[in-house]
């Protein structure tokens, strides 16, 4: 803040100015600085929007006016100088409270996640002009940033939406496999100082094959399940297979194939998937944040903080969003050296979608002739999506879009923020920035064998540690069915005892997600009682009735 002076204006108010080369920019009036703040306020009109966003603190005067003037109002506050903000802190605590200060993106997500983004109603922006001519380009690119991270809050929340419901089911519907799995946790810290390798289904994957079968007793290979099928077909073994998709579609990845692998599938996972692999761990996604008071908040995938009350804790793992972004975080749980990327061009190399050899090909293949191949079908696709050109890892440039791009923006930003090493194999594929490229087989060809295997690590844990406990869950699902019975009969006719049985934890645990989209649009409109109870009757109905179908697949034991 040297730069910054602080003087009492005319009115007796601590007022601000900023000297630039000789230059005096008054960050507020010198004459009334108050005044000054009440006629910003009064410019700013919100209309439905539920956040303001303001370029430029200064000493928080047009903080507390806009305040005053809109209290029900989420403020966030972009300031580039942080001695500003540290000076506004110590002489003006009241402002800090009113609003989130923010200097950094890092900082703008940690201000969201505050935030219930199912009650946002969109944006405004105020410029507070003095502090934005300071460093306009700054708050411009912070104004973009924050409008970003709001997207894809409001995505995740559709997303949430659009899954949720199958999520709990396919939860369900898999605690009658728990009994017999591993929890992702026994392989926490387990493979220290040894390599981790990451197979993905790129167009280059074909090109690292002989490189992998050579790693097997040096390094603990995870494969997504896209690539599984095409490993197979070359006689390569991953020592696990990583699954987290709850659609039913794939078990196309499984379809077919000899041996069957060590699974390691995701609580969420399609059942149809983890109940044809008989050797198979679970896992949970959950997302880790600095809450604006410098702690640390985990957010859990629905219903599973319930679940493992009685279970037991299964083992957490972060998503970017992608199996690979996941397979990215069990391999530094698991404690490994290094981490290694195969096959994850994150562009169209070659012009193709994925890797020869997946369950794409197969679905393709009926479909070519001597007009369409498979060259025809794959150049079809990318047309129809919003591609872009980066760098590629040979000097020259690849075709990606702009899904593949966020995915290496995550892995860019995860490269960065580990201790240990990330390396990018494909050669043909986008260059991965905080990476080191380097072809698989020449890091094979360093490594050393480890005492002891991947493999036998992985067949002590399946042989010795214990699996997931289920009993007690077991007793739970026998209770909760009786009240899904008494909530059927009772939803339609006895408003009180149904608000009775929906206030029971167990039953908003279980219900709320089939309810989210009733509850979002109450929320979201003014409605009157009657509105309300008849919405809420007609939620807790369908929910009853969609979670009985669920429990009826369940074991006669369970219920």
């Amino acid at each position: 803040m040297e730069n910054f002076t602080i003087s009492i204006a005319k009115s007796g108010h601590k007022t601000l100015h900023y000297n630039i080369g000789g230059i005096i920019i008054r960050i507020h009036s010198a004459y009334d600085p108050i005044k000054e703040a009440q006629r910003i306020a009064d410019q700013c009109n919100p209309k439905r929007a539920s956040i303001i966003i303001v370029c430029g603190l200064g000493l928080g005067y047009h903080i507390q006016a806009l305040k005053s003037k809109f209290p029900t109002h989420t403020i966030i506050v972009i300031e580039k100088d942080k001695m500003l903000a540290e000076r506004v802190r110590q002489e003006f605590p009241e402002v800090i409270s009113l609003a989130s200060i923010v200097h950094d993106e890092e900082q703008i997500a940690t201000a969201l996640e505050s935030i219930d983004i199912r009650s946002f109603k969109g944006t405004a922006l105020l410029v507070h002009r003095p502090s934005y001519s300071l460093h306009p380009e700054f708050y411009d690119t912070m104004t973009a940033s924050l409008h970003k991270q709001i997207s894809s809050r409001i995505s995740d929340l559709l997303t949430r939406f659009e899954f949720e419901e199958l999520w709990v089911k396919n939860i369900l519907l898999n605690s009658k496999q728990m009994h017999t799995a591993l929890p992702v946790q026994s392989l926490f810290g387990k493979f220290k100082g040894m390599p981790g390798i990451i197979v993905s289904a790129g167009p280059s994957l074909i090109q690292s094959l002989d490189a992998l079968a050579q790693a097997y007793d040096k390094a603990l290979i995870v494969c997504v399940d896209t690539a599984y099928k095409v490993l197979e077909r070359h006689s390569i073994r991953p020592h696990i297979v990583m699954t987290l998709d709850a659609q039913t579609h794939s078990i196309k990845h499984f379809l077919g194939i000899k041996q069957k692998p060590l699974l390691l599938a995701d609580v969420v996972s399609s059942p149809k998937v983890t109940r044809l692999i008989e050797n198979k761990i679970f896992s949970t996604t959950a997302k880790y944040y600095t809450a604006p008071d410098g702690s640390v908040k985990r957010e859990s995938t629905p219903l599973m903080e319930w679940i493992q009350d009685f279970t037991g804790q299964i083992g957490d793992i972060q998503s970017g969003g992608s199996v690979a972004t996941s397979a990215f975080d069990l391999l530094l749980n698991a404690g490994c050296s290094a981490i290694v990327l195969v096959g994850q061009d994150l562009a169209y190399t070659g012009r193709e979608i994925h890797s020869r050899g997946t369950h794409h090909n197969d679905d393709w293949l009926p479909a070519t002739n001597r007009f369409k191949n498979l060259d025809t079908i794959n150049q079809n696709v990318i047309r129809k999506r919003k591609i872009k050109y980066v760098p590629s890892n040979n000097g020259s440039t690849v075709i990606t879009d702009f899904v593949l791009d966020l995915y290496r923006s995550w892995f860019e930003d995860s490269a960065k923020k580990v201790s240990i090493p990330v390396y990018n194999t494909t050669q043909d594929g986008a260059v991965i920035a905080n990476t080191t490229f380097s072809p698989l087989q020449a890091l094979v060809g360093k490594w050393k064998k480890p005492s002891v295997s991947p493999q036998e690590i992985l067949s002590h844990e399946l042989s010795h540690h214990n699996t997931i406990h289920t009993q007690s869950l077991s007793g739970k699902f026998r209770s909760i069915y009786h009240k899904l019975k008494d909530l059927q009969s009772v939803a339609s006719q006895d408003t009180a005892h149904l608000y009775a049985l929906l206030d029971d934890e167990d039953m908003d645990t279980l219900c709320s997600p089939f309810m989210r989209k009733t509850l979002f649009y109450i929320a979201r409109h003014n409605l009157d009682q009657q509105k309300i109870d008849a919405l809420i009757k007609d939620a807790a109905l369908a929910a009853a009735r969609q979670l009985l179908k669920i429990f009826a697949k369940l074991e006669e034991s369970l219920i």
